[in-house]
């Protein structure tokens, strides 16, 4: 079920939140997926995104299980960066809960954040009906985070902050990195002790 502005990934409904980004390659191009990078709609509106939603619905997307908890939600990831699109945030996730209630929305990001709108932004998720992020952690030390992430703004420490500031403002955190991952067990621990609720390896092309 992929169009220009939804796919299924890990059991879940994602949207495409645009193409801006805190990093040299999107999420994307990092876990193997080049051919659905290219079927992506560069800067979809809130409207679109809704459209696409109601379509995978109407396809069965929710008859896939039995509870929409196995089902994962929905998440927002794609070409760009979601904590990147406030105001396409602010425009759908109001008008989505609106139309289904309970229904999980996950933030698959970066998290480089400024600490300095880090407390406001996590506020906002949380207004807004965010429940999860997941941010991607690949290093335990910022020259090897520098050389995996070749970050274009921010860097290793801000992702760390954030992740403190979101978990201790009540969203639920979880770090991940892609597989194949050497140093799994001490990225579990560093993500652990800045809050994060867990750490998973993604395999390429999940």
């Amino acid at each position: 079920m992929i169009n220009q502005y939804s796919y299924v990934e890990q059991q879940r409904l994602t949207l495409q939140c645009g193409s801006a980004l805190p990093a040299a390659q999107s999420l994307l191009q990092l876990a193997g997926q080049q051919p659905l990078l290219a079927q992506l709609a560069a800067a979809p509106s809130a409207q679109q995104l809704l459209n696409a939603i109601e379509q995978a619905y109407q396809a069965g997307y929710e008859q896939q299980a039995s509870t929409e908890f196995e089902l994962q939600g929905l998440a927002i990831a794609g070409i760009g960066d979601p904590l990147l699109q406030p105001e396409l945030l602010a425009q759908l996730l109001p008008a989505f809960k609106a139309q289904r209630h309970g229904v999980p929305v996950t933030l698959v990001s970066y998290g480089l954040v400024a600490p300095t709108v880090a407390p406001a932004l996590c506020q906002q998720l949380l207004t807004l009906g965010v429940e999860k992020l997941e941010l991607y952690l690949p290093a335990t030390n910022p020259p090897a985070y520098q050389q995996a992430v070749q970050p274009t703004r921010l860097g290793f420490s801000e992702l760390c902050q954030f992740i403190h500031t979101a978990s201790d403002a009540g969203l639920y955190v979880s770090c991940f990195a892609f597989a194949p991952c050497q140093q799994a067990a001490e990225l579990r621990a560093l993500a652990r002790e800045l809050g994060a609720r867990a750490f998973m390896v993604k395999q390429q092309g999940d």
